[in-house]
């Protein structure tokens, strides 16, 4: 999880946070940020809302790089609580997936697909701040919400070599009698032959683009979860951040515990490494 302190003196203080859940269970989370979570295509979802301080807090949601509503949640000292909806619309979170085309630029277009942020910002013990007045703040009423590495690639340099130029030898007939030989030449986007230059379309081809599975956030069924309205005083100031990237789990990567083994001599699975023999028919498994 990528989290961010503004303004907070130790990193083992208590502090607000956020993750993404699916049926009140949080998802694992993967990446070098430990940012990046996978989940299915039209999979709803939950972000998870806990705060083990002893001072309210208002979370305003990001998703896909937007803010999800002027409005905010009040979460109250100790509260954990799973957000299903938008706060405006009683639409769930949802998931969805799609392909686009491989591309430098397809991966800028897409690189907000799937982001889910929350700022928290604390309630005021000091009155005399700025705080917070754009849109109106619920609470929750019980019971109970690639970077991807790009590396253009140079046509032909996978061979080992440019096709830069390239030297041919021709033989041309011309009727029934007649033969005769000369020698062209291809560079760069021109063919030359017989002194003349013409244009070589075919000098400057490129491979065939790969497609890539993307994902967004959006809205799925109806959600009953119900607000009631805070009066409370907020900082302008964000104290903490939460954040992800929601991700197809065509690109989960796989984990040593999730690799099967099984007997080659009559597919049995082994379920322990310390198997020396399969028990069903007896094969080495070393």
């Amino acid at each position: 999880m990528k989290n961010n302190n503004y303004g907070v003196s130790s990193n083992s203080a208590p502090k607000p946070q956020a993750w993404i859940a699916v049926s009140n269970n949080r998802q694992k989370i993967y990446g070098l940020n430990e940012d990046l979570v996978y989940l299915d295509n039209d999979q709803e979802f939950q972000i998870e809302l806990y705060n083990p301080t002893n001072l309210s807090y208002l979370a305003k949601i990001y998703l896909n790089d937007k803010l999800m509503s002027s409005s905010g949640l009040v979460i109250k000292p100790g509260q954990r609580y799973f957000l299903d909806r938008y706060l405006d619309e009683k639409k769930k979170f949802l998931f969805a997936t799609y392909d686009v085309d491989d591309s430098k630029e397809t991966r800028e277009a897409i690189k907000s697909n799937g982001k889910v942020k929350v700022e928290f910002y604390p309630e005021h013990t000091n009155y005399t701040r700025s705080t917070i007045s754009t849109g109106a703040t619920y609470v929750p009423i019980q019971p109970w919400t690639i970077q991807y590495p790009y590396t253009p690639i140079t046509f032909g340099s996978e061979l080992g070599f440019q096709p830069s130029t390239i030297g041919t030898t021709n033989t041309h007939f011309a009727g029934s009698n007649a033969i005769f030989t000369t020698t062209s030449a291809i560079s760069g986007n021109s063919v030359s032959f017989g002194g003349n230059t013409i244009n070589a379309l075919y000098s400057s081809a490129t491979p065939a683009s790969k497609s890539l599975e993307t994902g967004r956030v959006g809205k799925g069924g109806k959600s009953d979860q119900k607000f009631g309205s805070d009066s409370g005083s907020y900082s302008w100031f964000c104290s903490y951040t939460s954040e992800y990237q929601i991700m197809p789990r065509s690109g989960k990567p796989v984990e040593v515990t999730e690799i099967r083994s099984y007997c080659p001599g009559c597919g049995t699975r082994t379920k322990k490494k310390t198997w020396k023999f399969c028990p069903n028919c007896g094969e080495s498994l070393d």
